[in-house]
């Protein structure tokens, strides 16, 4: 579970749909499942708690990962734009329990 978690294998997935699409890739909608919403002041202390249960995984892998969201409001919208930016994600899905977490980032991406 957690390595496919990592830059390196995102980046590595990617390139394997997008060789495989070819042409139509343009057409893909990306989407990911965030895992985890932590909505925080302190970011990396959040993050090496994490780390600390998912072992195989860094704080910065963590931080990176298209599956984890941890950071302050801004610091979400911000990760949410580079991973579009990068990997060109524009669906994410996540559990019920981190809906009311995540709603002032959709709301910030939404423009409200």
């Amino acid at each position: 579970m957690f390595p496919g978690w990592t830059v390196t294998a995102v980046d590595e997935r990617m390139r394997l749909v997008r060789d495989a699409a070819g042409a139509r890739y343009d057409d893909l909608e990306m989407s990911a499942l965030v895992q985890r919403v932590i909505v925080t002041g302190e970011r990396r202390r959040a993050a090496e708690e994490l780390a600390k249960r998912w072992t195989p995984l860094t704080p910065d892998d963590i931080l990176q990962s298209p599956h984890v969201l941890v950071g302050t409001v801004d610091q979400l919208v911000d990760d949410l734009l580079a991973r579009r930016q990068r990997w060109g994600i524009s669906c994410y899905v996540t559990f019920e329990p981190y809906l009311e977490a995540l709603a002032p980032v959709v709301a910030r991406l939404a423009g409200t």
